[in-house]
């Protein structure tokens, strides 16, 4: 809900219109000339806010100027977004973010005069007026845990998939679906 009162506000209020034009972006030496933006994120994984993927790795085929998001890479991306509208599109999957640079240093540069809503490391704050650079590097890399799947729920995976498709091909009833699914449901669960 919270979440929904910010966006509308944001929408109609629109405080971080042409963000672009408060911010200077350097990556690797070079300044970034960037579209007209509304947010912008500096990210090392291949997704956030619950799983999203502004880079955009699925779009990336055709790609000459830039290469797959990796967390093996020592390289970050900077990713920017039109609007809450644009967001709201990264966020169900029907747009990606705008590709903004992508190598191992990007500096931001807030000129004076300029209240900008800033994110670091979840943690938001106001940026208030007066000049500050902020320079993102590759420092270290640490093993990350990660939840396995197990063989069975592998194997449990492939028994529906098995019975979904001989429900489709007319090799069982629905009903019989059902029956096995319920057998499948006991034997998995003891």
């Amino acid at each position: 809900m919270w979440y929904s009162q910010v966006g509308t506000r944001e929408l109609i209020m629109g405080a971080c219109k042409n963000i672009n034009q408060k911010v200077q972006m350097v990556c690797e030496g070079k300044t970034v000339e960037m579209p007209y933006l509304e947010g912008m994120t500096i990210i090392n994984i291949p997704s956030q806010v619950g799983g999203v993927d502004y880079w955009g790795n699925h779009l990336l085929a055709n790609s000459d100027r830039f290469v797959r998001q990796s967390t093996c890479d020592q390289t970050i991306e900077a990713v920017g977004v039109r609007s809450v509208l644009h967001m709201g599109q990264c966020i169900i999957g029907l747009d990606g973010g705008i590709r903004l640079c992508q190598g191992k240093s990007i500096s931001l540069s807030f000129p004076t005069g300029n209240k900008i809503p800033m994110q670091i490391d979840g943690e938001p704050f106001t940026h208030q007026e007066g000049e500050v650079t902020v320079n993102i590097e590759f420092d270290a890399q640490i093993r990350m845990l990660k939840t396995v799947e197990s063989n069975a729920n592998v194997v449990e995976k492939k028994c529906y998939q098995v019975i979904d498709w001989a429900k489709q091909n007319g090799h069982i009833t629905a009903d019989q679906a059902k029956v096995i699914e319920h057998e499948l449901i006991k034997a998995f669960n003891t």
